[in-house]
Order: C-alpha cells, then structure tokens, then sequence
C-alpha cells in the first residue's frame, strides 16, 4: 500500500508540475521593438476640423498572438483627438500596428500619443494643420508617408522625414524595421552596405500644383528632386559628385535604396517596396518636384511604358488623371527615372 501511495504522490508531483508550466507559458502579445518614428496617417488633419485617419507604425520581433483593440489614447499637445489600436495578430516576426486617429483638432500643432504595447512604448507624432488653408487636392493625400501636406490654391506644400516605412539593413540595430541582408540587389548585383544609416530628416517640398511644361527643361540637381507616397525622396540618376550611377548600385539595400552620408534615405531607381507591396507597377509612386506624377516601371495593361522623351515620360491618361497628364516613369536602365531634366517648372526644396 505504501508503494501504491508514494506512486501515486509522484505522479500528482509530476502532473501539478505540469500544470504550472502551461499557466507561466506567456499567452500575451508581445513585440521587440515598435517604431513610431516612421509612423504614417492615411490623410492629413486641420485645427478645427472633424478628423478620422489610420495611422500604421512599425513592429518587429512579434510572437504570432492575437490582440484584442485597445482604449483609446488621448492626444497631448494638440488636445481632442484619440488612437485606438485594432484587434489583429502579431506575424512571427516584424509587421503594422493600425490605430484609429479620430476627434476634433482644438489647435495647429503637434498631437502626441504615448502608444505602448507588448512591452515596448513610443510616441507617436501627428501635424495638425492651421485652419484657413485650401483643402488638399485628393491625389496629394496619396503620399502618406508625408509628415504635413497643405494647399494654397497655387503650391502644394509637402513636408516629410524620409524614414521609409519598410525594412532596411541601414535602419539602426535596435530599430524595428533593421533586417540584415546580404543577397542581390538591383540589376542583380551582390550588396555591398555603405557606411551610412538612415537618420530623421526634415524636408520641405513645394511644387506647383497646375504643372506647366518649361521650355528651358532645368537640369535636376544633385539631392532631392521629388517625393515617394511614403515619404522617402526621390534622387537623379546620378551619384555622389555626379558620376555615374553604376557605382553606387551595389549599396542599395533589399528594396534598392541607400542613406547618404547625413542618413537621408532616397530612391535613385525603382521603389521596390512600393511596386510589389504598396501598390503595383503600374501604379502613382509620388511626384517630382515640377509636379508632375511619377509612375513605376509599367502601364496598367502591363506593357512597357512606350515613346518616352528626352526627360522620360510621355503624355496620356491614368487612374489618378483620366483627362491625361505628363508624367514620369521608372525603367530597369538608364537615366532610372528622370532624363535630361524637368520637363516643367520645378519648385523648391529645403532640408
């Protein structure tokens, strides 16, 4: 009897042992690292107006959990606006956080929202626009990487921080967007990382919001000489000093874009992360700095972009201008994007 009993003490031993292993075992979402930096809203907000967006931030090192919304944060700074997590489920690894952005701007401002979740925390930063202006004409609300976008009837004003919002081996180690890479780039070559890595930057793009062919076609200059739909800048097709591009291709990271040396990240060539998972091909990827739209590396019908001129691009309608319009496209080799320059009147850029 006594060996039946002491059997019977070890085999409750060894299942109540059991048992608080499956009760420690974590069952709440968790995350490495969230990047509110790079956060984006899916349209612009102005003091005094009703306002309701999805703003989506960055996460890495997930653990696959699902997670129920959230309440509602209120904003500082600017007062009267909240986010709200959505329910969702953490991928194994790195993916988005949307929250809803709704209430009522009371002032022009920065709004703030302190967002934690599964064990990490940010700030989350939203331009509020002063009332009073033009309202944005709706294709320009498309760049929503944009940090504040606004409209006098005459120029669109486009500020951005250049931080993409896709993974790069130039991000930081400790950031949620940093991967690690080392396979081929474009044109398939093996990359090489330069020494550089993104930092935060504060640009300002004016362009006209009625684009007009110029005559006179200005060279683009070295640095910025447009703007993608997430916020990045877009650059000529050449490198550093005005050499050719060919040099500096093997340093474009996974989805072919590099940092210069004061961290700006930029696209010289096709936006990788933008035709294959933002959008498409043949899709709107932002505008140059004359105003005129720059579309990827196909037509909707996925035919090659035919009878490009001397400034790569040609005229004909698209989704987003069905009477027609001038515009750029991207191609696989040279000039990239931009040819002999602007085909209209360029506006300015200060960083």
């Amino acid at each position: 009897m006594k060996q039946i009993l002491f059997a019977l003490s070890v085999l409750f031993f060894f299942n109540s042992c059991g048992k608080d292993d499956d009760t420690t075992s974590p069952d709440t979402a968790s995350i490495a690292a969230l990047a509110c930096a790079s956060g984006s809203f899916s349209a612009a907000a102005t003091n005094g107006t009703a306002y309701t967006a999805t703003a989506t931030i960055a996460y890495s090192g997930g653990n696959s959990k699902t997670y129920t919304a959230g309440a509602a944060v209120n904003s500082t700074g600017v007062a009267g606006l909240t986010a709200t997590l959505q329910a969702g489920t953490l991928s194994s690894s790195t993916g988005n956080l949307s929250f809803t952005i709704s209430g009522t701007p009371t002032s022009a401002g920065t709004a703030s929202f302190a967002i934690s979740f599964g064990g990490q925390s940010c700030t989350l930063s939203l331009t509020v626009n002063a009332a009073g202006g033009m309202p944005v004409p709706a294709v320009y609300n498309k760049i929503y990487g944009a940090t504040s976008i606004t409209y006098d009837g005459t120029w669109v004003t486009i500020k951005c921080n250049a931080l993409p919002d896709h993974k790069s081996a130039y991000y930081p180690t400790t950031h949620a967007l940093y991967e690690a890479y080392s396979g081929t780039t474009f044109s398939g070559v093996t990359f090489n990382k330069n020494p550089n890595s993104i930092s935060t930057q504060n640009i300002t793009l004016k362009i006209p919001a009625n684009p007009a062919v110029n005559a006179t076609h200005a060279a683009t200059p070295m640095g910025v000489i447009g703007v993608a739909l997430n916020g990045v800048p877009f650059f000529n097709q050449y490198a550093a000093g005005g050499s050719a591009l060919s040099g500096e291709i093997v340093s474009f990271d996974q989805w072919w874009a590099h940092p210069q040396m004061t961290g700006m990240y930029h696209y010289h060539v096709e936006p990788l992360y933008l035709t294959t998972v933002k959008a498409t091909k043949s899709s709107l990827m932002g505008f140059l700095l004359d105003g005129f739209p720059v579309y990827g590396p196909k037509e909707t019908d996925n035919s090659d972009p035919a009878g490009l001129d001397a400034y790569h691009g040609h005229t004909h309608a698209t989704v987003e201008y069905p009477s027609g319009i001038y515009h750029y496209h991207f191609s696989t080799a040279a000039p990239y994007l931009n040819g002999n320059g602007f085909y209209g009147t360029a506006g300015t850029v200060t960083q």
